[in-house]
């Protein structure tokens, strides 16, 4: 599950990197700038369509890296991480069944009614 705290420390990260305020950032991903103002307040989390709309604009950005992290080190499993690595595996024999078009699978996202997600993404 997407940690908040973390998420808005990349998200911070990153519209510092671009150096881009919230009203710029919001301009940029095409939604209001209260939206951002909101999120990065913690008075709202940020909704799947804001998180996508993220993707599409910072293509240089590793989706990955912003949703979760860092990607792990060789250190003992931390077990807030198991059920990624177990995602992986649900991407993979996802991937392995025949498509008829022979695409790839680039991700599944499934959301709650809470207004959480998980997004499961190929193992690389």
């Amino acid at each position: 599950m997407l940690n908040i705290d973390d998420f808005l420390n990349r998200l911070e990260q990153l519209m510092e990197t671009h150096q881009l305020n919230a009203a710029t950032f919001a301009k940029k991903i095409d939604v209001q700038r209260s939206s951002v103002s909101h999120i990065l307040s913690r008075r709202n989390k940020p909704s799947l369509d804001f998180i996508l709309k993220i993707q599409s604009q910072f293509e240089d950005v590793d989706f990955e890296w912003l949703l979760l992290g860092p990607p792990l080190s060789k250190t003992p499993p931390n077990p807030k991480f198991i059920a990624h690595d177990s995602e992986k595996s649900i991407t993979n024999s996802i991937e392995s069944q025949s498509h008829e078009n022979d695409s790839e699978v680039a991700q599944i996202i499934q959301t709650y009614k809470d207004g959480s997600f998980r997004i499961f993404l190929p193992k690389t």
